[in-house]
């Protein structure tokens, strides 16, 4: 699973959390992606579950579209969590006081840094993390947003839920630097843009997640509009998987001649579309994934 981390900017609107992956990594390397990771078998368990709130095990299944067991689908919002003070720092969690926590001083960020990397090596389980410090997890304050699977052609395949969460103004978010190396934050359109210019390289669910985002003025704005928000399983089709690869969205007109194979290459799209574009279909080009739309004619 995935998490989208939003802070406010203002009269500039706000701003995604993107981290980059080690170059060694072999899926990805390199690409600036937001916070995530597997399910473990914890994430499940009914103990941790009674150490959160905010969505029940029904509701998470309802939420998911009904097709896992309620314990898995509920262990989706948990392992997002994880995932995210894992991978960036952030813990969405609320105290004894039901405040969200806020780490603020030398002391607390001390002892929350040493419990991220007794995690990350498997020192410690969340489970303990949390009830050391007396935490009840804001499964609350995760907002579930798409649905993605990778294309068929890929030798490692993921079935990724994406969900979106507002920051913790008291809270720092950071890499782990052990699977990821550096941590920006950026409008939407500027990730876009530098993707563009060669300077942050984006994964294409990540180009098409910040490129939906773009519509929204607000982090109220996205939040307020997801409950009306289609969100049907997003499974492109990758061409060409050895050399100039072209992925196709399934809201591309010509996808269902793709996947029938009624078509076998793509046809010439001519230029990057602009950062906003409603982008169809990808193409690799110098190490990133490139927007591009049909020229006219």
């Amino acid at each position: 699973m995935t998490l989208i981390m939003l802070r406010d900017q203002g009269f500039t609107g706000f701003e995604v959390f993107l981290l980059k992956r080690h170059a060694q990594n072999i899926f990805m390397g390199g690409n600036f992606v937001y916070p995530g990771g597997k399910l473990d078998k914890e994430d499940a368990a009914e103990e941790i579950l009674a150490q959160s709130r905010g969505i029940s095990k029904d509701q998470a299944q309802q939420i998911l579209g009904g097709k896992n067991p309620e314990d898995v689908s509920v262990a989706y919002w948990i392992a997002g969590i994880r995932e995210l003070f894992e991978e960036a720092g952030i813990l969405l969690a609320y105290t004894k006081n039901d405040q969200l926590l806020s780490i603020d001083d030398d002391d607390m960020r001390q002892r929350f840094a040493f419990h991220r990397r007794t995690l990350q090596k498997g020192e410690q389980t969340f489970l303990q993390i949390i009830k050391e410090e007396d935490l009840t997890l804001a499964l609350d304050q995760c907002f579930y947003y798409a649905h993605w699977i990778t294309p068929e052609a890929r030798n490692f395949r993921f079935d990724t839920r994406f969900f979106i969460a507002r920051t913790i103004p008291s809270q720092e978010a950071s890499p782990d630097a052990k699977e990821t190396t550096e941590g920006i934050w950026l409008t939407p359109a500027e990730a876009l843009q530098k993707n563009l210019e060669g300077t942050v390289a984006l994964s294409p669910p990540t180009l098409k997640t910040l490129e939906d985002l773009t519509r929204f003025h607000s982090i109220d704005d996205v939040l307020s509009a997801l409950p009306g928000l289609e969100k049907p399983t997003i499974l492109p089709i990758l061409l060409n998987p050895l050399a100039d690869e072209a992925l196709i969205f399934p809201w591309d007109p010509e996808y269902e001649d793709f996947q029938s194979g009624t078509l076998m290459q793509p046809e010439e799209h001519g230029s990057p579309s602009g950062p906003t574009d409603n982008t169809t279909r990808l193409v690799l080009k110098d190490g990133r994934w490139l927007p591009f739309v049909k020229t006219s004619g």
